[in-house]
């Protein structure tokens, strides 16, 4: 069986770092490229694995591909990076594809319209921890001439949920070789070349990596590459890492669900609809009458078999159109579905920020207070090795897509945009019921893109290519 070689991996992708509760994510841009280069050769040492279990404090980095342009790359591995990473978020045709239009188009955004070079990812233990961590890396920064862009805190919130009040990061994909025994495992299973390049992925491929002619790398820091003996892998241990920083308009949310019930518990199941899951994370699929605490964190539940036109759980709520699982209508049986959905998956690292708009982030208290004005959201991670394949496919095809399951006018109901135009009108959402559906019109968006960026998250070894690189 496939070992992953920990010591090369950057902890970040296979912990989610969850015992340091405090975080920042930094974004700099590079001023000398000598001093860059000198900078990730003093960071590296520092850089935490995803072999250690760090208590107090961790550092992980990413770059755009502006920033390792900026360190002067030879050509051919620049060249070696997918389109998707190399045009970047926020290039026009991305835009289009990813729905980045509108409200959300880059030219609102906080930051990413010009793209930084390097982000650095800064978590503590405490937010006492976190100030040592980041005054460490202040002075590092600084003494290498670079520039700080944005400074993004970030962190928990009460009983992992989300600004909107439900529970979060519930459905995660298990990747194969960390089991001891993954034909055991309760759950589907993912092989690791879906998220982490040098792996072979559900294609029985290696994915498409970055690379370095074999005579470039002088001093020897890269594994050679599984189907080519002229070049070495630089993405070996790596993956794309994609940020989008999403505002959350917690008030407009709440009045809207009012607005269109009867009370307030009519209201939370109506935004439950939405979602596809209580606030504590019950399933609608197994329960839909009420929230069952026992089953809070439960995740092995299909729709093809128990809810099929989406009594239940409606086809366009979240949960359906960022997972179908096993229930897609482009395809003709349940195990085509599966298949299907499987090539989509993503590993989710995000974290939330800004203040709770009440401090547990009860629907019943938030339905009722005043809007106070407050910035908040989530930071969005996701971790892939295939860019267009993962990410943006579910962006564009169930996300945004305004027909996604048979339906006509309706977009993702939580992150989806919401427009209506003489060309298009996204701004719906169906519950089906019997004997007639109901349908909510004139959605607002209820979150707003205000930055972006596509990064790479380097092994070990090819981290230190790029210091050693001159």
């Amino acid at each position: 069986m496939t070992v992953l070689e920990k010591d090369d991996i950057q902890g970040l992708l296979l912990r989610g770092h969850g015992q340091l509760s405090s975080a920042s994510y930094l974004l700099y841009a590079f001023t000398n490229p000598a001093k860059a280069r000198h900078f990730l050769q003093v960071l590296v040492p520092k850089v935490t694995t995803a072999a250690e279990k760090p208590e107090d404090t961790a550092i992980q980095i990413a770059l755009t591909y502006d920033g390792m342009a900026y360190l002067n790359l030879p050509d051919p591995v620049m060249q070696s990076f997918c389109r998707e990473f190399k045009e970047g978020m926020t290039a026009a045709h991305r835009q289009f594809i990813l729905g980045d239009t509108g409200e959300n188009a880059p030219k609102n955004w906080n930051w990413g319209e010009k793209s930084p070079h390097f982000m650095l990812m800064v978590f503590g233990k405490s937010p006492e921890a976190l100030q040592l961590a980041l005054a460490e890396v202040n002075a590092l920064t600084s003494s290498h001439g670079i520039t700080a862009l944005h400074v993004l805190p970030t962190g928990m919130l009460h009983n992992r949920k989300e600004h909107f009040g439900f529970r979060d990061d519930i459905s995660r994909p298990v990747i194969r070789e960390l089991l001891k025994n993954p034909e055991n495992a309760q759950e589907e299973t993912f092989p690791a070349g879906e998220f982490i390049m040098g792996y072979k992925n559900l294609y029985e491929e290696y994915a498409s990596c970055p690379t370095v002619p074999a005579a470039m790398d002088k001093k020897g820091d890269l594994p050679p590459h599984p189907d080519d003996s002229n070049l070495k892998d630089l993405g070996k241990n790596g993956t794309y890492l994609v940020f989008r920083q999403m505002e959350q308009k917690v008030h407009a949310f709440w009045q809207y669900m009012k607005a269109q019930s009867k009370d307030n518990q009519s209201a939370i199941a109506l935004a439950s609809k939405m979602v596809g899951r209580w606030p504590d994370g019950s399933p609608l699929t197994l329960c839909p009458a009420r929230p069952t605490p026992s089953l809070s964190e439960a995740n092995d539940f299909g729709f093809w078999q128990d809810d099929k036109a989406g009594l239940k759980c409606p086809i366009g709520s979240h949960i359906r159109r960022t997972n179908p699982r096993d229930h897609l209508v482009t395809e003709t049986s349940q195990k085509d579905s599966t298949e299907m959905a499987a090539k989509h998956r993503m590993i989710r690292k995000g974290r939330p920020y800004g203040p709770p708009f009440v401090p547990d982030l009860n629907p019943e208290k938030m339905i009722t207070r005043k809007e106070d004005n407050q910035e908040r959201g989530l930071h969005f991670i996701c971790m892939v090795t295939d860019i267009r394949r993962q990410f943006e496919f579910v962006q564009n095809n169930w996300v945004n897509f305004h027909k996604f399951g048979g339906l006509e006018h309706d977009a993702d109901p939580i992150i989806g945009n919401h427009y209506h135009n003489e060309s298009r009108k996204t701004d719906e959402f169906s519950l089906p019921q019997y004997p007639v559906r109901r349908k909510l019109d004139q959605l607002p968006n209820f979150t707003l893109i205000k930055g972006g960026a596509y990064f790479f998250f380097p092994g070990i070894k090819a981290l230190q290519y790029m210091a050693d690189h001159d």
